[in-house]
């Protein structure tokens, strides 16, 4: 297929599209998931969130961690999931549920993950707790789950700590995806990490895909792998759409599906990038082009919906950060477009493989 790139300059010469038009139109017509995240933290609060998404995504993430749903061993509260499944099911719209092993402060505070000897847990009880937590989670979820982050950042240095201390590396890993594909044999499995803030960084993902072939000749069940993509336009490499093709190229020599989980894009410090916006706009537009092209992958997720509770905001604390495709306000942004041409315009045209800022 002949491969081709768009600059900022191209694309801002593209039509903006009528506002009568949303991404899951588009997506729906593709088969493809559009996605973001229901942020409980303003979910009751700002009723424009629940309504921008609503209308303009055919996928939420559910985001319950073993802190929320397992208060006390053995004890759940649903009311997360509960809350997620009926925004969905009104919605007509599929869950992604994050995440089931993670760092150690997202699990459960009862199990003394902080403590030296990790909560001094032997390996035979925390087998049946963390089979009996994923297990219970998955089946719940039942249909309204479409894929689970079953693992995440397993190659993150001292991420899944004292699951892994406990149980051994992968151990763990191939006991969460075991008991969650016991739980649903038809929900689609994830293990999802991230590859750096300039691309998709490519000793980074030749280990991860290392990791995830020994895993799967392991007889692990492991369906899909999700790349996390928080690029800054700053530091980003010229050619990070072929680096995210090779990542692509390299999920479909293992037999495994590709969910974008975490997109989204910092438009640099004030007068670092030319054309902050329109650059931002090219680079959603190229990676969203890219994934739409393949057709092993199936669902791209936009980390937030509004820049004013974007993650680099509130948590980072970087004020001047505007990553996502509404501004404060809810206004559509030219990365807004971007994404909406690249849905727009099918599986027909050439994708765009680089681009120089």
């Amino acid at each position: 297929m002949l491969v081709t790139a768009l600059s900022a300059s191209a694309i801002a010469q593209q039509p903006s599209q009528p506002d009568t038009e949303t991404l899951r139109q588009y997506a729906d017509k593709l088969g493809i998931g559009i996605g973001a995240g229901i942020q409980g933290a303003y979910w009751n609060r700002d009723p424009q969130l629940r309504a921008t998404l609503a209308r303009e995504f055919n996928r939420a993430v559910s985001i319950v961690p073993m802190r929320l749903t397992e208060p006390a061993r053995s004890q759940f509260d649903f009311d997360s999931m509960n809350r997620d499944m009926e925004f969905a099911k009104q919605h007509n719209m599929k869950l992604f549920g994050t995440t089931l092993v993670y760092r150690n402060p997202e699990a459960a505070p009862w199990l003394r993950f902080n403590t030296a000897d990790c909560g001094g847990w032997s390996p035979a009880d925390l087998d049946q707790i963390v089979k009996n937590y994923i297990v219970t989670l998955v089946h719940r979820g039942s249909d309204a789950y479409f894929a689970w982050d079953v693992v995440n950042e397993p190659t993150a240095p001292g991420h899944n700590a004292c699951w892994t201390r406990i149980f051994g590396y992968e151990e763990i890993i191939a006991k969460a995806f075991r008991y969650a594909r016991e739980a649903s044999p038809d929900t689609l499995l994830v293990i999802n990490d991230t590859f750096g803030h300039a691309g998709l960084d490519r000793e980074r993902v030749d280990n991860f895909f290392g990791l995830v072939k020994r895993l799967k000749s392991q007889g692990v069940p492991i369906d899909a792998v999700g790349t996390e993509m928080h690029l800054e336009a700053q530091e980003l490499h010229p050619d990070y759409v072929a680096e995210f093709k090779y990542f692509l190229d390299a999920a479909r020599q293992l037999g495994v599906q590709v969910l974008i989980t975490e997109l989204d894009v910092y438009q640099g410090p004030p007068g670092k990038v030319a054309d902050a916006l329109g650059t931002q706009k090219t680079i959603y537009y190229n990676i969203v082009r890219s994934c739409v092209q393949d057709l092993n992958c199936k669902s791209i997720v936009i980390f937030g919906v509004t820049d004013k509770y974007s993650w680099l905001r509130t948590v980072r604390e970087m004020d001047d950060a505007s990553p996502l495709l509404f501004d404060d306000n809810y206004r559509k942004k030219p990365a807004y477009y971007g994404v909406l041409q690249a849905l727009r315009e099918g599986r027909e045209s050439p994708v765009a493989t680089s681009h120089n800022n």
